[in-house]
């Protein structure tokens, strides 16, 4: 008997989401037919699947191999029809994104809205927080990231760079003429406890490579760079935060970017997806933002 591809679909469903009721959910069905169609496919395969107990479902030995050997097929098969769909209609749906809440704010939301001006029929769910969103679990399309992507099933692009630099606050410029003179001016923290931080900068490459230790002090410590910008601005301090957000500052004409030689390193922001088959809505936002923001390729 030929497995029916509704059956295999839904059993790729459930072991993406370990969960019968969020495969139900997916699907846009009840969980009853979500167990049914699972019965069947085990019926036809004479072979069981999926281990179910009162706390969690997990496949088989069988069911894994099986999950494997099928869930790029079916995401082909989907995406295919979708595109068709989409082809003859304007782009339309929702998009769940996730983002940090600084670079949510900051950067993001702006292109958001212009965005939602040039696809009317599209619909954005956005989720602004600090906190790791495991993408497949919580049914999420695209994540924002600042760092490295280490997670070997998920795809990444490169969306800004992100390297971190020193600002202050535009209205009362720093006086100084060597870097470390800024040891003796008070800075504003990120996530650092005690009220004293050594700062290691470099600047230059190769034989023109410079490394400096700067040991500097605050007052004021946060866990969000939204908030350290404001800081900043406010006079609190000198803050070390990702260049993206100094320049948005010296937009306002609030930040002034300050020994700008000067960085500490650090790994892009890059757009996270968890396949490449991808809905006609997803590419227009990820191509949208790549252009937008200038994304190096």
């Amino acid at each position: 008997m030929a497995a029916d591809r509704d059956n295999i679909a839904t059993f790729v469903e459930v072991i993406r989401r370990n969960s019968l009721a969020a495969a139900a959910r997916e699907l846009g069905v009840p969980k009853s037919t979500v167990s049914r169609r699972l019965a069947r496919l085990e019926q036809q395969l004479d072979t069981k699947l999926v281990h179910r107990d009162a706390r969690r479902l997990t496949p088989t030995p069988e069911g894994s191999r099986f999950y494997d050997s099928v869930v790029d097929a079916i995401d082909v098969l989907d995406t295919a029809v979708a595109s068709i769909e989409e082809s003859t209609t304007q782009p339309r749906g929702t998009i769940r994104v996730t983002a940090p809440s600084d670079l949510g704010r900051m950067i993001l939301l702006r292109e958001f809205v212009t965005f939602l001006e040039r696809y009317p029929d599209i619909s954005l769910d956005l989720v602004f927080t600090n906190r790791f969103v495991d993408l497949v679990q919580e049914r999420v399309d695209l994540a924002v990231r600042a760092g490295r992507v280490s997670e070997p099933n998920l795809i990444a692009r490169k969306l800004l760079p992100s390297d971190f630099r020193l600002a202050a606050d535009a209205g009362h410029p720093i006086d100084c003429e060597d870097i470390s003179e800024l040891e003796a001016h008070p800075f504003v923290f990120y996530r650092q406890r005690g009220r004293t931080q050594v700062l290691r900068l470099e600047r230059g490459s190769g034989d023109d490579h410079e490394t400096v230790e700067l040991t500097v002090s605050g007052r004021v410590n946060v866990d969000d760079y939204g908030a350290m910008v404001e800081l900043v601005e406010a006079g609190q301090g000198i803050g070390l935060m990702p260049e993206l957000h100094i320049a948005k500052g010296e937009e306002r004409g609030r930040l002034v970017g300050i020994f700008p030689d000067w960085v500490l390193p650090a790994p892009p922001v890059h757009l996270v997806y968890s396949t490449r088959q991808l809905p006609e809505r997803v590419r227009l936002l990820i191509d949208f933002l790549c252009d937008r923001l200038r994304a190096p390729s």
